[in-house]
């Protein structure tokens, strides 16, 4: 059984008032960080909100329904010029995020939206149940492995049948986070802690994290502005930045590096090839590993300085 996404109707009820107010077509760019209450985040999801857009269509069926939903004296809640928008609107919204399996350190972010206020609204609650709700999940259960000294697993079992509905997509999370059995009743996930607005666009917000490696040793995560990634280079073995840990610059030797936040949506379409869910759990226990090995509590981080 699918997930009935009318079943919420508040990110509509936000929409709409963003329609009335004039602020529907204003551009907004927000974060969705990861959790600061555990030393890290595993990235899950972003495959599920590319395959929900691509199912989602406001239909004619659909706007029918949202036609007939009325207050308690009978009148329709949605305005016929709301309703008229929805059936004519095109998807804008550009959206990056890490590739499930992916450790982030906390206050990374998760995801990174770019999109007109309305349009935002009406993808804030499907970025809630399964961006948030999945990480949150997928995180617990490597947490659970992490704590009892287990970075690592010699067979991956064989992934289970999961419903697009949210409880197939706990139990996918616990699955890909590395959890014991698919078959476990995957834990609640954290209570919705909401986006980061990045109110100036003068201030340059962040737009990627460049990951660096000494073979598969990773070495430090530097936070990079869109003039920043432009000015980075690609070809040097070499990278500076302010570790925000110690506030002290930092100079790291690297042989390659990783962008961690990809394409999900790209003018509301969306950009992901789905990876098995057993290659993104192997992610997951390489990701372990990787951290383990490196000593994830001294994990440098920072602002890009100069190449």
């Amino acid at each position: 059984m699918s997930f009935d996404w009318l079943s919420d109707l508040q990110p509509l009820f936000d929409a709409q008032k963003s329609w009335h107010d004039g602020t529907y077509g204003k551009s907004v760019s927000l974060h969705l960080l990861s959790a600061s209450d555990t030393p890290f985040t595993i990235a899950c999801g972003a495959d599920l909100l590319a395959e929900h857009v691509r199912r989602f269509r406001f239909t004619l069926q659909v706007i029918q329904r949202l036609g007939h939903v009325t207050d308690h004296q009978g009148r329709s809640m949605f305005s016929e010029s709301f309703l008229n928008h929805l059936q004519r609107i095109r998807l804008r919204a550009h959206v990056s995020a890490a590739p499930e399996g992916t450790l982030l350190l906390p206050g990374e972010p998760m995801l990174t939206i770019v999109a007109p206020e309305l349009q935002y609204r009406l993808l804030q609650s499907a970025i809630q149940l399964l961006i948030w709700d999945s990480s949150t999940i997928a995180t617990a259960a490597a947490l659970e492995q992490w704590q009892s000294g287990r970075f690592s697993e010699e067979d991956t079992p064989h992934p289970p049948r999961l419903p697009f509905n949210p409880q197939g997509w706990g139990a996918r999370a616990w699955y890909i986070g590395g959890g014991n059995t698919a078959s476990e009743l995957s834990p609640a996930a954290k209570a919705w802690a909401g986006f980061v607005q990045v109110e100036n666009q003068d201030e340059q917000p962040l737009v990627q994290i460049r990951r660096l490696f000494k073979g598969e040793i990773p070495l430090g995560d530097v936070w990079l502005t869109a003039h920043m990634d432009a000015e980075a280079s690609v070809s040097h073995t070499h990278i500076s930045f302010q570790n925000e840990l110690t506030r002290q610059s930092i100079d790291i030797q690297m042989s390659r590096f990783q962008n961690l936040l990809q394409p999900v949506l790209i003018k509301g379409h969306p950009a992901f090839n789905s990876p098995s869910l057993d290659y993104l759990r192997q992610r997951t226990w390489k990701q372990l590993e990787a951290f383990h090995q490196c000593g994830l509590e001294n994990y440098p981080r920072g602002w890009f300085i100069h190449s």
